[in-house]
């Protein structure tokens, strides 16, 4: 008899949890976007776990906003570059080196923000295939320090130290999560997609906080919905921190692969009320 109701309750409970991961599931069903970068949105049933069973059973709270990834304003004249000892190849205008330049530099493991003033210049590169050719772009600032990334068109950012969260890293499957604590709220961190012919794709990272007055559940980045060897298999965050002075984390995301990378400057106070963070500038290479 108790042999029989212990194999019962199995079965109860099995059935209970089965139901309780499709219901999370569903729940994370939101709005996606097209293929690598954010273009345009469409419906998708793409939240399936990879491999069974593994994303995050992340619980949506009852009235959150959710937030699909939207377009950077080309008319906010926010410019992103890095500064790099290898000629970078992409559409790099030599002029912007007349233009107010923040940078976000690093030395022995602290971050800050300091005007500088850069350089850009023509080079050969490895894709030069003649001596005299000269298709690549030299970035330099004259700040001796590492530069982890210029930023041009964007006022009031922090002076000096940035407080950043010293997690980073890449996400490059679905079923990831990861949360952090920042200024005493919590943010996760997690990633959905799909399994098409052994293979993960359309992998998608959402961030989900409660800030604003508001819980926004946000699509931050995606990769391809059908991947192939040239395109990028893993975002990476390379700097959570207040770059812009609110007391909510800003983002720093890149992705690349071996035909090129693309790095994209998030900012809380460019979204408003209307998301937690807002892509405002993207510096992308290609190889």
């Amino acid at each position: 008899m108790k042999l029989r109701l212990s194999y019962f309750l199995c079965v109860v409970l099995l059935i209970s949890c089965n139901h309780t991961a499709k219901t999370t599931i569903a729940k994370a069903n939101i709005k996606s976007v097209s293929a690598k970068r954010v273009t345009n949105v469409q419906n998708a049933n793409d939240t399936l776990a990879i491999p069974d069973d593994t994303i995050p059973k992340i619980i949506i709270p009852e009235g959150t906003i959710q937030v699909v990834q939207r377009l950077i304003d080309t008319n906010n004249k926010v410019k992103i570059l890095e500064d790099g000892s290898i000629p970078y190849h992409g559409d790099i205008d030599p002029g912007d080196a007349k233009l107010n330049w923040e940078g976000i530099f690093y030395n022995k493991g602290n971050f800050y923000i300091k005007p500088t003033k850069i350089k850009i210049t023509s080079e050969h590169s490895e894709m030069d295939e003649e001596e005299n050719q000269k298709t690549g772009w030299q970035i330099k600032c004259d700040i001796k320090d590492s530069c982890f990334i210029l930023i041009s068109g964007v006022d009031n950012l922090v002076k000096g130290t940035i407080k950043r969260c010293p997690w980073h890293g890449g996400f490059d499957h679905a079923g990831q999560k990861k949360e952090f604590n920042y200024e005493g709220v919590t943010y996760t961190l997690y990633t959905t997609g799909a399994k098409r012919n052994g293979k993960a794709s359309n992998v998608k990272l959402f961030l989900m906080a409660n800030v604003k007055g508001h819980c926004f559940n946000q699509l931050i980045e995606s990769l391809g919905t059908e991947p192939t060897e040239d395109d990028p298999d893993t975002i990476y965050l390379t700097l959570i921190g207040d770059i812009d002075g609110d007391k909510i984390p800003d983002f720093i995301t890149s992705v690349s692969g071996y035909g090129g990378g693309s790095t994209t400057v998030y900012l809380s106070k460019f979204a408003g009320n209307d998301a937690i963070l807002k892509p405002v500038g993207l510096f992308s290479t290609t190889n």
